[in-house]
């Protein structure tokens, strides 16, 4: 037996010796603390512990978030030289599931252009590039729902509630309410109409030939299918239930390590310039931006992690340059 002194810094926790065994799983731990402090979701309990005897790590002397669905052991707690450790407990507030959150966050969308395309506007009055952009978005936004419910894996069970604003923003805003109210007003209100110059540049749609159409859906749909394959290589590594990274190999992770950053920003870019509305592009523009960070650091995360056994020649999201 081990002995682990849980030592609250939120003021309504409460300090707890606890004898367990290196093998308890965290999660185990938090539940039965919770329980001790009344606090009805276990999520809420964060532990944190302080590495001073790793002289070479960058976390040396600062709390890092321990992981749940690790035991003690496997968290780096090394109970050979002392039986007894002192780890920290923090009630970060109400929590809410990663999957709920890119649920709601790919469900706004749909909701905010159907409100457009069928309420604020009317579908009789939209040339093909507006018909073709309402139902591509659509599409786009059942695959992520559906590798949502039925392909993602979460390293993390939840997030903070009041992350959840910040983290619809970027659809909601970008994507549900510039596009739709950019792309699909009548077009015949604006065209040649020189008194309207402002509003002739915000709500400009290319009128494509259904010929162009073909190509550009026709690549999209190439695009998307790309990405849910990669997403679907990545479920895999995780097909035994464990939640720890591993290293992704076959199909474009040859190139990359996040194709599906990488096919998700060539869907959108053919999605702006075949509707060549500024709003296509700038969502473009910020999108790529964010998955491009994300990517930088995860890959860095990746080799840090692999060293020598990960692929040297592997980018981070565009093959051959970044």
């Amino acid at each position: 037996m081990v002995n682990v002194i849980i030592n609250p810094t939120s003021s309504k926790l409460k300090k707890i010796n606890c004898d367990t065994t290196p093998s308890t799983t965290l999660s185990a731990i938090i539940d039965a603390y919770a329980k001790k402090n009344n606090v009805s979701d276990p999520n809420r309990i964060k532990f944190s512990y302080v590495f001073n005897d790793k002289p070479d790590s960058k976390s040396k002397g600062k709390k890092v978030t321990l992981k749940n669905y690790l035991t003690l052991e496997e968290n780096g707690l090394d109970f050979s030289k002392n039986p007894t450790i002192n780890v920290y407990a923090k009630d970060v507030g109400p929590q809410i599931g990663w999957r709920l959150v890119y649920f709601i966050e790919y469900l706004g969308p749909m909701i905010i252009h159907s409100l457009f395309y069928y309420l604020y506007y009317s579908p009789r009055q939209m040339n093909f590039t507006q018909l073709a952009a309402f139902n591509i978005t659509l599409l786009h936004y059942l695959k992520r729902e559906y590798e949502t419910l039925f392909i993602h894996s979460f390293s993390a069970d939840t997030m903070p509630l009041a992350y959840l604003f910040r983290n619809s923003g970027h659809y909601w805003i970008f994507n549900g309410l510039f596009i739709a109210f950019s792309i699909y007003a009548p077009q015949y209100k604006y065209t040649n109409n020189t008194s309207t110059k402002f509003w002739s540049f915000i709500h400009h749609v290319e009128n494509r030939s259904l010929d162009e159409l073909k190509w550009y859906i026709g690549a999209m749909i190439i695009f998307e299918i790309c990405n849910l394959y990669s997403h679907i290589l990545l479920r895999r590594l995780r097909s035994d239930g464990s939640r720890e990274h591993k290293i992704p190999y076959g199909f474009a992770f040859k190139f990359v390590s996040f194709p599906n950053y990488f096919f998700e920003s060539l869907s959108w870019a053919v999605f702006a310039l075949m509707v060549n509305n500024w709003s296509g592009y700038l969502f473009f523009v910020v999108g790529t931006g964010t998955m491009m960070m994300w990517a930088k650091q995860k890959h860095a995360k990746y080799k840090k992690t692999f060293g020598d056994k990960y692929p040297k020649n592997r980018k981070a999201m565009f093959p051959f340059f970044f």
